[in-house]
């Protein structure tokens, strides 16, 4: 047992109503999204603890929090500030503080922000232009 840590991108699909055999299907259905793994964390209850203060109102309650390409700059710059706060928890562990955990973070963090930003390449049909739009998601599990 012990706080997880899950950071996931999720990319919603358009449909092409006028080529629908264009859209993506898998067996047989047609696929609306694609879940990423962006990042994961053991036991980083400093993190966490900022995540939940800023972007979930100190409610912390395993929910998924959706993070803007802003919030992931917030969260970046009070990693590279050292301002996260210190945390406790059932199972949470400790933050070690070192360098090495700073740039996993920041290895993390820096390309989920990039991923976020990312224009996708657009197909063009010919009556209408495929697209997706891109989110971010944090959750944690203990």
């Amino acid at each position: 047992m012990g706080l997880d840590m899950y950071l996931t991108g999720e990319k919603y699909l358009s449909d092409n109503f006028d080529h629908p055999e264009k859209n993506l299907t898998e067996d047989g259905f047609r696929v609306k999204s694609k879940r990423l793994e962006l990042g994961y964390w053991r036991k980083h209850p400093n993190l966490h603890g900022f995540i939940v203060q800023n972007f979930a109102s100190g409610q912390d309650k395993c929910q998924e929090i959706y993070l803007t390409a802003i919030d992931l700059h917030r969260i970046i710059k009070a990693v590279k500030e050292k301002k996260l706060p210190p945390t406790t928890g059932f199972f949470f562990g400790v933050s070690p503080g070192s360098d090495e955990e700073m740039e996993n973070d920041l290895r993390i963090l820096e390309a989920a922000q990039t991923w976020i930003l990312q224009r996708p390449p657009e197909e063009e049909t010919d009556d209408r232009v495929m697209a997706e739009s891109r989110i971010v998601i944090y959750q944690a599990s203990w």
